[in-house]
Formats: C-alpha cells, structure tokens, sequence
C-alpha cells in the first residue's frame, strides 16, 4: 500500500512541473487506478437508489494526470492524497424536481462511506455559471469518491464549456478564455436557472427573464454562435470497437478524441477485461500528455449507447445545444 506522505510528496513533484521517474509514475498510477473498486461499489448503490425513469445517464470515470496536474496547479495548498475527484461519478437527471429527489435519497444513503461534504452549485452557483450538486464520500481507507449530480439542462451547459474550450484549446473551467464567450456561458446558465425555477448568478438576480432574455439573445448574435458551433462541431467520425470474444457490447470504454483527424474512437470492454482496459488507458494517457490535438477517458457506463450523452465534449456535440439556441432566438423558449 503506498502510504499518503509518499502519493503527497508526487503530488508536490506535479505542482512544480518536474518530471517523475518511472517509480513515482507507476505508484500514482496504481494509487489511482486503485479506486476503481469504490467507484465500482458506488455504481451499483447510485444505480439502486436513483429513478431509473428520471435518470438521462449515470457514468463513471477515473481523472487523468494531466486534470489532476492542472487542478493542484490551481490550488496551491492542496495536497494530492486529498484531491475529492480523483474518481467520480455523475448522474444526468431530467429535471429539478428529480435532481431533488436523487440528493435526498443520496444524503440519507445508510453505508459505511462517511457524506464528508456537500456543495450545492444549483442554489449558489459557481462565478463562471456552473450549476450541479457534489457529493464527497469517504471510505474506511480514507479514500475520497466524488458524486455529481446535474439536470438535463445544467450538463447541456457543461459539456458545452467543455466542448468549446477543446475547439478553442483553453480551460473555460479555469478561467481563461475570451471574456465575451464567458460572458455568454453566464447569461445562458442564469437563464436555464430560471427555466428550471432555480437561482441564477448574482451578477443577474436583478434581471427579469425577459431582460435576461434580450441580453442572452444580442450576445447569441453578435458572436454568431449557433453559426460558429455548426461550423466546428458535430462533424466528427466515430469508430468503435469491442474488445472481447464474445462480441458482447461491454460497459467500460476508452474514449480518444483526434482533433486534427476529427475522430472520436470507442474501445468498449467487459468487466473481466477491466484490468486491461486500465492498462491499456494509462499507456495511452502517457503518450498523449504533450498532445494538444489528442484527448482520452476512461470511463464506465449503464448503457454503451448513451455514452454520447454522458460525454458529448468528446464527441464535439452540441446538438442538443444548438436546439436550444435556436428556440431561444426564435422565442419559443
């Protein structure tokens, strides 16, 4: 077992961006992957105790050495053996009144993982407009798991930051960025607040929905941003792959996204081959780390089908976002 001084003292090497030797590499890794037992057990709890009929998508994912290197970075006090999201989970409920129902069943879950903290990003929204709830479990070994929970509408948002920063190769998420598009992402997650009849940001409290409206609808136009999403997204090639005998679809993937080939690759797998998978994934994320066109995930899934809607940014789509301007600009929303 790798002790927490020693995972703390690699995590300090991240921070000061020096290189780690081939000891230090594969005992991050292995501390890391050694999560996937929790997240497997959480899946199952999350799977039971939400509605299945209020659930859009329920995934899974470990967090790669390139967002753990940037999150500490950020943080300058933060110590690696402490970082909440190193594994994660996220539920996509379909509206409010179920991403309610989901944080109540959530909160009074009885298990032998301690609820060590709850943010609610839904009624106090983060600066740059994120909206959701996360949960922080703790396990007996002291192991933080990290489990989101997002409407429809709130992961519409999101993913669409994301997707955006990959096509524009900056970290909206960390603040950077053109200020115009920021301030575009604000006004849309206020106004999807109030479509939801929850808190929009501070900055617009003061605004009427159709204030807000006007505003949200000029900016629309002056960035043309339906124009420049159909133009750069939703064109990409996806190849999948099953990696087993049987020719059974599995529920765990490698996601690769190419943005100088513009492909999105699958590498579906079965639970008896996760060991592999993992493998296979970590010398990937390896070689990929000083590859700004490359992108790669690996993650767990209810239904291999959805796994586009649990993670559009990997797939440049924003579809389901672009409806959703386009009602706005025509006033049907």
């Amino acid at each position: 077992m790798i002790s927490k001084k020693r995972i703390d003292r690699i995590g300090e090497k991240l921070k000061a961006e020096k290189n780690l030797n081939s000891e230090e590499l594969a005992q991050l890794l292995q501390w890391r992957d050694g999560f996937s037992t929790t997240l497997d057990y959480y899946f199952k709890k999350i799977s039971i105790k939400t509605d299945e009929k209020e659930r859009v998508t329920l995934s899974r994912r470990l967090k790669r050495i390139d967002s753990i290197k940037i999150k500490l970075k950020r943080f300058k006090t933060m110590r690696l053996s402490t970082l909440q999201d190193i594994a994660g989970l996220r539920v996509v409920v379909k509206s409010k009144n179920a991403l309610d129902e989901a944080l109540t069943a959530l909160r009074i879950l009885p298990d032998k993982h301690t609820l060590k903290k709850l943010d609610n990003y839904t009624s106090a929204p983060k600066n740059d407009g994120y909206r959701g709830v996360h949960l922080i479990y703790q396990n007996k070994k002291s192991d933080l798991i990290e489990v989101q929970l997002r409407t429809d509408l709130q992961h519409i948002w999101a993913t669409a930051v994301e997707t955006y920063g990959e096509l524009q190769n900056t970290s909206f998420k960390t603040g950077e960025g053109d200020k115009q598009w920021k301030d575009f992402f604000s006004l849309l997650s206020s106004y999807f607040a109030i479509l939801e009849n929850s808190t929009p940001l501070d900055i617009h409290l003061k605004l009427s929905k159709k204030k807000l409206k006007t505003q949200l609808k000029k900016i629309i136009k002056d960035l043309k941003v339906i124009e420049r999403l159909n133009a750069t997204t939703n064109s990409i090639q996806v190849i999948v792959n099953k990696q087993n005998e049987t020719g059974r679809m599995g529920k765990y993937a490698i996601l690769e996204l190419d943005l100088k080939e513009k492909t999105t690759t699958i590498d579906v797998y079965t639970k008896k081959n996760v060991t592999k998978a993992i493998k296979i994934y970590t010398e990937k994320e390896l070689n990929y780390k000083d590859n700004e066109f490359k992108n790669i995930v690996f993650v767990n899934i209810e239904d291999v089908e959805k796994i586009q809607k649990s993670y559009p940014n990997y797939f440049l789509d924003t579809r389901n976002l672009l409806k959703i301007l386009s009602q706005i600009v025509l006033d049907q929303l």
